[in-house]
């Protein structure tokens, strides 16, 4: 059946109303337990770079030096993790698949889980000492047994970071290492580079499992009970990942993420001369965030479009088209007057229809960016009228066109 489509477009008058309890109250700065302000956080750190985000949409909620390139230290393994979780889902290897430790994977510096030459380790497992002890002889482990070798993989990373567009990244390293005598470049990227890399991450469950484990503990493992390394999974509610970093070039870095009430933020800041600083900057800007954003439910599951829609061919001439599902939008505060509920659907409906015949869809959009969108169904079945009613109202039109012409 084909149908012309149509667009209509709407203020959502109902989301001011929803706003202006809040609005009236203001949007004062509210410093964190240490009672630190923002730019206090940026006087006290000459150079440090930050971004956080609404995760869905990537709203910037507040920046500052986003596209300064910088050493990204071990915040590089986000990129392991990732290419691990799609390779599981693609099939080309499992969580339970078995990598045995080389002699340079053994040899590996830095922060560690102390592999041994010839240990043989599931995958699984070294993901976990990857996300939670930022091991860096785990990565080699995993580079080496998935990729052949460390330089295929660190190709694979950067022909990655490239497709998600991470236009100011260059890897170097496995994870995040400084270089030794300057055999290589120092691993470069960029707070809103961080920013796209997680987005990807939120996209795997596995990941969020690995990133959100508070203590490591491998039966058998010398990496037994430790902590990880992202303090503000203990310290900070809704808070479930995703990775620390430091090397003397980076500074201290972490890339944080926090849900609450089904709004989920992402934090990235870099290059703090003080550790507990980028954990008190990253819980601010989040808990600043959700201040600001909120989550709305702008037609629910069943719920019916004010407009109606004809219907060819039915007895029921016009009928409600309703959302398939719930439509949820997250919104900031001053979006609040700007955004518009979108339908397309066709212009008349041509009988007989099933109730749940799926026929168009709802938006949320924003200066023309897609927000959010639900699928638009038939909400009562809608049958084929029988010849007797087709006849009579075949008649009944023509002798209103014979009235018309006569009163002419």
């Amino acid at each position: 059946m084909k149908s012309a489509s149509k667009n209509h477009s709407s203020r959502w008058p109902g989301i001011a109303l929803a706003f202006a309890a809040v609005l009236t109250a203001g949007l004062a700065l509210c410093p964190t337990a240490a009672g630190a302000t923002l730019a206090e956080y940026i006087s006290a750190e000459n150079n440090i770079s930050f971004m956080v985000v609404e995760a869905d949409s990537g709203f910037i909620i507040a920046e500052h030096n986003v596209d300064e390139v910088r050493a990204p230290a071990s915040m590089v393994k986000m990129m392991q993790m990732l290419l691990v979780a799609e390779g599981v889902a693609d099939g080309k290897w499992t969580l339970d698949t078995e990598l045995t430790a080389s002699a340079r994977a053994a040899a590996e510096w830095g922060s560690q889980v102390y592999i041994q030459q010839g240990e043989v380790w599931p995958l699984d497992e070294l993901m976990q000492a990857v996300a939670v002890r930022s091991a860096n002889d785990g990565t080699v482990m995993v580079a080496e047994g998935l990729w052949g070798s460390v330089e295929g993989y660190i190709e694979r990373m950067n022909e990655r970071a490239a497709e998600l567009g991470m236009e100011n990244t260059e890897f170097f390293s496995v994870n995040g290492l400084p270089p030794t005598n300057d055999e290589r470049p120092h691993d470069r990227t960029t707070a809103r580079d961080m920013i796209l890399l997680a987005q990807e991450c939120l996209r795997h469950p596995v990941i969020m499992e690995w990133v959100g484990t508070r203590s490591l503990n491998i039966a058998s493992r010398r990496a037994d009970n430790r902590n990880n390394t992202n303090r503000l999974l203990s310290q900070m509610r809704g808070c479930d990942g995703l990775k620390t970093g430091y090397t003397r070039a980076a500074g201290y870095c972490v890339t944080a993420t926090a849900e609450r009430d089904g709004t989920r933020l992402i934090a990235v800041v870099m290059g703090f001369q003080n550790s507990n600083n980028r954990f008190g900057l990253a819980r601010y800007l989040m808990e600043q965030g959700f201040q600001e954003m909120r989550r709305l439910l702008l037609l629910a599951e069943n719920e019916s479009l004010a407009e109606e829609t004809p219907v060819r061919n039915s007895k029921i001439t016009a009928t409600q088209l309703q959302a398939a599902e719930d439509l949820w939008v997250n919104v900031h505060m001053d979006q609040v007057y700007d955004v518009q509920l979108v339908t397309t659907a066709p212009e008349r409906l041509q009988a007989p229809l099933t109730a749940g015949t799926i026929v168009g869809d709802v938006r949320v959009e924003l200066d023309g960016e897609i927000l959010a969108q639900a699928p638009l169904k038939v909400g009562e079945d809608l049958e084929e009228a029988g010849w007797r009613w087709k006849i009579t109202h075949t008649v009944m039109r023509g002798l209103q066109a014979v009235t018309s012409v006569g009163a002419e």
